[in-house]
């Protein structure tokens, strides 16, 4: 046998155990013919002396014997042959789903040690080969600035899954990019050089503005300033209105963390975290206030953990998640927090509306099998003030999930990561050899379990119709996919909950689509959002 159906039978315990049973059989049959034939030759030599005229009838014993072994390893071989095909079979059937984990920083993966650990928890093996035939590739670093690894991307295999996704990285996670699109929940900015002048008009109607600035391709760097103060050196810059009125907890600032996953582009489909969120405090207390220190006003990675805020805390003690402690804080000051949840959803909501049709899908559908492969997990970062309101700072394309310098953060960076490839469908990997196969698909979802509007289909007659695009006779594969798709993810999103198509009741799906979406969204993110709304109608689930 070759060494490698000798690697590939040790490595199989169903062969280990057969095994076993064969080498006793063949030592203890080897050894019966190995005393058999020593007792015929002995024999033969007493005969021998006996008689030298008498000769031995019939085959020679000792050739009869010779025959018999060979007969006994040949038998063995073929045994072995047979096990290791079958071997072969039940390895190939068992055989684990890879994971590329990829980063720049490959001396030190510290920050990545909760993703190797889920993937492990889910049966995953973990490589660093970017050439090897990988399942899912985890990045921690924008994948598509690294000319190499970009072109694989460009030519991925149907089955193979990537955390990052193209667009997202130039035109929501980039700061400037973010700053600049006017949405009400973004701090008013400008670009510099090229706003000076409209930054000169607004302040002439807001003289007692405060600014912070911050460098376009550095991190750091912040600081406060006057109208004055701001565009006095050459470098690229963009400012940033300052919130100067912040809801304070325990008398520090706090940001928000909301996590989020793009699940796809075109049509839109986003997650947002709702069973927790991540809080951070300022390192010093706000009050006096003095825009030289930072620490009062920005939050850095030394951060005041959110379990040291006594007016947090004592919830905390009695195991309540973070979002809950904050929200009855919130209720014991006399305010309804959902105020602020509706007005997150809303701002994640216009983020991605705001981008997508000029901007994200051009880069987007660059891409090879771009409605299947691609999936990414971000941070939005909110501050609330005083009237609360609540204002997008900053959007974290690969937000921490590292416990290393935080250990209460363990539990809900694993429940975020898992939540996340539950909702991809990652966390139920099908054995490659069943990958596309109709009858595993459709244990998880059939055609007939996404149909909606009974009543219209039944009577529709022109595919040319709108209404008539999700009936059966009209509907396409590639769509039928797509909804597919949305159907898995309602079924498997976990902590998470729908925030594009937006949530609704049973009475908000028979209105139609909300006319503030008119010209903004494709045909086929209206399209999706009309199937959650007959879905809705038939299952408050997907509502």
């Amino acid at each position: 046998m070759n060494t490698t159906a000798c690697s590939l039978l040790k490595n199989c315990w169903k062969f280990d155990f057969l095994w076993i049973i064969h080498k006793q059989w063949f030592i203890s049959s080897f050894h019966s013919l190995d005393f058999k034939r020593k007792y015929l030759e002995t024999k033969m030599r007493k005969n021998q002396r006996g008689s030298e005229s008498r000769v031995t009838e019939g085959k020679d014993p000792v050739k009869n014997t010779n025959s018999n072994i060979a007969v006994v390893i040949i038998a063995f071989i073929a045994i072995c042959t047979m096990y290791s095909m079958k071997q072969e079979q039940i390895c190939s059937k068992e055989k684990k789903p890879l994971v590329c984990v990829w980063t720049i920083e490959t001396h030190n993966k510290g920050h990545l040690q909760h993703v190797y650990d889920l993937f492990e928890r889910l049966g995953y093996q973990t490589t660093d080969d970017i050439d090897s035939d990988w399942d899912v590739l985890w990045t921690h670093d924008d994948p598509f600035s690294n000319e190499t690894l970009d072109m694989k991307l460009r030519n991925l295999k149907p089955h193979q899954r990537v955390n990052k996704m193209p667009g997202v990285n130039l035109y929501v996670t980039q700061k400037m990019m973010l700053s600049v699109i006017g949405s009400a929940y973004i701090p008013k900015s400008f670009h510099f050089p090229q706003q000076q002048e409209e930054f000169n008009k607004y302040t002439m109607d807001n003289p007692d503005k405060l600014f912070v600035e911050k460098s376009i391709h550095h991190h750091g760097g912040v600081s406060i300033k006057s109208v004055d103060e701001v565009g006095k050196h050459p470098d690229e810059t963009f400012v940033q209105e300052y919130v100067s009125n912040p809801l304070l907890i325990d008398g520090r600032k706090f940001d928000i963390g909301v996590y989020v996953v793009v699940a796809s582009l075109d049509p839109l489909r986003v997650y947002a975290l709702d069973g927790d969120v991540v809080f951070r405090f300022c390192a010093k207390p706000y009050e006096p206030f003095n825009s030289s220190i930072l620490a009062k006003y920005v939050i850095g990675s030394e951060h005041y953990p959110v379990w040291k805020v006594q007016e947090i805390q004592q919830y905390l003690e009695l195991s309540y998640e973070y979002k809950e402690a904050f929200e009855t804080h919130i209720r014991s000051i006399g305010r309804d927090p959902g105020t602020i949840w509706k007005q997150i959803v809303s701002a994640i909501q216009h983020v991605f509306v705001e981008r997508l049709p000029n901007l994200m899908i051009p880069k987007y559908k660059m891409y090879k099998h771009i409605k299947r492969s691609f999936f990414e997990l971000m941070r939005f970062d909110f501050i609330v003030d005083k009237d609360f309101k609540i204002h997008l700072l900053e959007v974290n394309m690969s937000p921490n999930l590292s416990s290393t310098q935080y250990s209460h953060n363990s539990i809900i960076y694993d429940q975020i990561l898992f939540s996340t490839l539950s909702l991809t469908g990652i966390s139920s990997f099908f054995n490659p050899s069943f990958q596309g196969e109709r009858r595993a698909n459709e244990m998880m979802v059939a055609k007939r379990n996404v149909m909606v509007y009974p009543e219209l289909c039944l009577k529709c007659a022109d595919c040319s119709l709108s209404e008539c695009q999700l009936c059966e006779p009209c509907l396409t594969d590639e769509l039928l996919d797509e909804i597919k798709a949305a159907y898995r993810e309602n079924k498997n999103q976990y902590r998470f909950k729908r925030v594009f198509p937006p949530r609704m009741t049973q009475e908000d799906a028979n209105s139609g689509i909300s006319s503030r979406y008119d010209n903004v969204i494709t045909i086929e993110t209206r399209l999706m959002y009309r199937w959650f709304q007959g879905k809705c109608l038939l299952d408050a689930s997907f509502c």
